[in-house]
């Protein structure tokens, strides 16, 4: 269960944007700690509710590395153009590391029960999931870019640990094919009527090629911006359809215990529903209402994923992992570095 509410979480996050803005970034690890812990707070499981412990100070730690590696990426890209394109290789190469550190530091800090969930350090899996799956999927042409993402996803379930638990998740790489394929005719049937439609409606209006020039580029423009808000909501619709496969096909145990099974009953025709009202809403509220849009989606995901259990919670025992540095989600964060699951 979720007990987030929008007008709840909008005082914590006008708080963090307005703070954030005036102290020029630094108070951002703060923002993230209020962030996370207000929405792991909230998430309810038999009873017990999750908790964030990651404190800010190590977070701006991280933070601040990762922001002079970025100010040295921007100095060479006006100082040296050879340099800057090392640089840029140099941190696609990398991608894949700092993507297990920032699951690492995640999961350490997060915990249920006063149990702390982990990461385990596969970097070599991640590599051959990201970087060779990606350039596949490159060399395909975009054909095998939903195998890939399913070799991501595998990537985050199989090495994700509750104690002494292991996640699992099934053979499921066809099923990501079908959810694209349905992404993509949505999306042949949404956004290309409608922009066509548009760009006649804005014609007219306009006055076509005799109306005033201003008035013309404005017209013009409509058709565009509503394609890519449509091209949002089916990205995020595809997001949401490959998580809940991702969600039924879970497992966690030990090969000595029985396996408890992860399962959602999100109705896609409902989450569509959410995701075009909610870009509706904050467009027209010009950004105010994202922290409604945010906790609605989260509550209608959350409230309809269960987790079944064989024997009892009580009996996961608490595995011992060492403190694992923020430095690699800090770098990710600066570098938009994200593995989309």
């Amino acid at each position: 269960v979720f007990h987030g509410s929008g007008s709840e979480y909008f005082r914590i996050w006008i708080v963090n944007l307005l703070l954030t803005i005036l102290t020029v970034g630094i108070y951002s690890p703060w923002a993230k700690v209020r962030k996370n812990r207000y929405i792991y707070g909230n998430l309810e499981l038999a009873g017990s509710h999750f908790d964030y412990l990651a404190k800010p100070l190590i977070i701006l730690r991280g933070r601040l590395i990762a922001l002079a590696l970025l100010l040295v990426v921007v100095v060479s890209q006006w100082a040296q153009p050879s340099l800057y394109a090392v640089s840029v290789i140099l941190i696609a190469l990398v991608t894949p590391w700092l993507i297990v550190r920032a699951r690492m530091f995640n999961m350490r800090y997060t915990a249920y029960r006063n149990i702390r969930f982990a990461f385990n350090p596969a970097y070599g899996q991640a590599y051959r999931a990201i970087i060779g799956y990606g350039l596949i999927a490159l060399i395909t042409l975009g054909l095998l870019v939903p195998y890939a993402h399913f070799k991501r996803n595998k990537l985050v379930v199989d090495n994700t640990r509750y104690g002494n638990l292991n996640f699992r998740l099934d053979a499921v790489g066809g099923k990501f094919f079908s959810a694209y394929f349905f992404g993509f005719v949505l999306g042949v049937v949404l956004i290309a009527p409608a922009t066509a439609v548009l760009a006649q409606i804005g014609g007219y209006v306009s006055g076509g090629e005799t109306g005033p020039p201003d008035m013309q580029q404005s017209m013009a423009f409509l058709p565009v911006l509503v394609g890519f808000l449509f091209y949002f909501v089916i990205a995020k619709y595809i997001a949401a359809l490959i998580l809940r496969i991702t969600t039924n096909n879970t497992s966690i145990g030990t090969p000595d215990e029985p396996d408890h099974h992860l399962g959602c009953d999100w109705s896609m025709p409902g989450m569509l529903w959410i995701y075009v009202t909610n870009v509706i809403a904050v467009t027209l509220s010009a950004g105010l209402l994202t922290p409604w849009a945010q906790m609605r989606i989260l509550k209608y995901q959350l409230d309809h994923t269960w987790l079944q259990v064989a024997g009892g919670i009580e009996a996961v025992v608490a595995g011992q992992e060492k403190a694992v540095s923020s430095l690699g989600e800090e770098i990710g964060d600066v570098f938009v570095v994200d593995i989309g699951f």
